[in-house]
């Protein structure tokens, strides 16, 4: 490799070579302190390859998408986001890119390759959605290749579509009645683990890493109200996290009715009593500083970081799980989207507008809101049949004032 030059300084050689123009000088990187000329050279070839690929530690101009791809999510992508967007963007590589197309070298993929893998993603039951997030991610690892790593001329993936036909919607979405629900209290009554949980996620429709997340400076008693701003969410291999909400949008307050209300401060004053009845076995959270979850017995020395009282606990102290709460919703045919789903379609069915209830939500707008989470229940229909029909004699008005 030409660009690459060596020199000796002293009694031991250097690497050399050119990377680029800066301010209109030319730069140079060099690197010293091995003892041949060949350990220099080698050395300096595989510095001129990591630069010429972006420096994402690619010293190989034929790479596996496995390798490739690791490199690029460790360098480039885990120090932009947030590390529970990170173990997503791993999960999805790791379980849907790697095992089919890992093996295959960066230079060898083509559009029938890929072409292959989405097929087979929607034959293996994915939704559209999931379809879509897969070839996205691979999408913008593929324009990485091509620029700056330059292991590739072009993006193969720019001419994939995913399937028209892929479902829309693969989770299982149903609404709790109210006998339903009341037979969920019975199994889990007050002082069990489940059953403040439950109340939380009928009476306000919030995700379950949000519920988890709730410590009691969370709940404002005065006036009537939950303020979400963190959420409890699970790294593979890393443990419990308390974190912010995704987006901006995910942060709100959900007012709420007395009854919760009174639940909230009936358990408040239990978990008080809990504490005295487990002594020094009674478990503590604290926090590190990155949100990390460490819990601790009352009679241990208390580790350093922020020591938090959360809302859903054990009648010991210890968080609870979200597959715990996973598990007893499947044995009734439900899942949390169930509660979503429930909550917002009596919103609207009580007559709330489609943007409270995507702000209640923490959605994004209302139309995805409706779209995924309101039943399409008659008194639903019939409230928006009557939307249309005020809309339309309002904008009868407005042509016969303007003739």
């Amino acid at each position: 490799m030409a660009q690459v030059r060596t020199r000796k300084r002293g009694k031991t050689w250097s690497f050399i070579f050119e990377a680029g123009q800066v301010n209109g000088k030319c730069k140079v990187i060099e690197k010293g302190g091995y003892p041949t000329k060949d350990a220099a050279y080698k050395a300096g070839v595989e510095k001129y390859t990591d630069f010429l690929h972006g420096n994402i530690g690619i010293t190989s101009e034929a790479i596996t998408l496995k390798d490739f791809m690791t490199n690029w999510l460790e360098n480039v992508i885990a120090v932009n986001v947030k590390a529970t967007s990170m173990q997503t963007y791993q999960s999805m590589f790791t379980n849907r890119i790697m095992q089919s197309l890992g093996e295959v070298k960066v230079q060898d993929l083509t559009t029938a390759i890929l072409d292959k893998w989405v097929r087979g993603l929607q034959k293996a039951g994915l939704s559209f959605n999931s379809i879509s997030a897969l070839h996205a991610l691979l999408h913008h690892a593929l324009d990485y290749a091509v620029h700056p790593a330059q292991l590739i001329s072009s993006n193969p993936s720019v001419y994939i579509k995913v399937p028209k036909n892929a479902p829309k919607n693969i989770v299982k979405r149903t609404i709790i009645t109210t006998e339903q629900f009341a037979t969920l209290l019975e199994k889990y009554p007050f002082g069990t683990s489940f059953y403040v949980p439950l109340l939380l996620l009928y009476h306000t429709g919030m995700r379950i890493g949000e519920m988890l997340g709730l410590n009691w400076s969370s709940i404002d008693f005065t006036n009537s109200r939950i303020i979400l701003t963190r959420q409890i969410r699970f790294l593979h291999r890393r443990g419990y996290y308390l974190t912010t909400l995704k987006t901006k949008t995910s942060e709100r307050y959900i007012l709420i009715d007395d009854f919760l209300l009174s639940e909230l401060k009936r358990w408040q004053a239990q978990q008080v009593e809990n504490e005295k009845l487990f002594g020094g076995t009674y478990v503590y959270t604290y926090l590190e500083s990155d949100g990390h979850i460490i819990r601790r017995a009352k009679g241990l020395p208390a580790p350093a970081g922020e020591k938090v009282s959360l809302v859903c606990t054990r009648d010991n102290g210890k968080i609870i799980r979200r597959e715990n709460i996973a598990k007893i919703l499947q044995k009734e045919g439900l899942n949390a989207h169930s509660f979503r789903h429930t909550h917002a379609t009596q919103l609207i069915e009580s007559g709330a507008e489609t943007k409270g209830v995507a702000e209640r939500l923490g959605g994004k707008n209302s139309d995805s809101t409706f779209s995924v989470y309101v039943h399409n229940t008659s008194k639903v229909q019939e409230q928006f049949y009557k939307q249309q029909e005020d809309a339309a004699a309002i904008f009868a008005k407005i042509l016969q004032t303007n003739t």
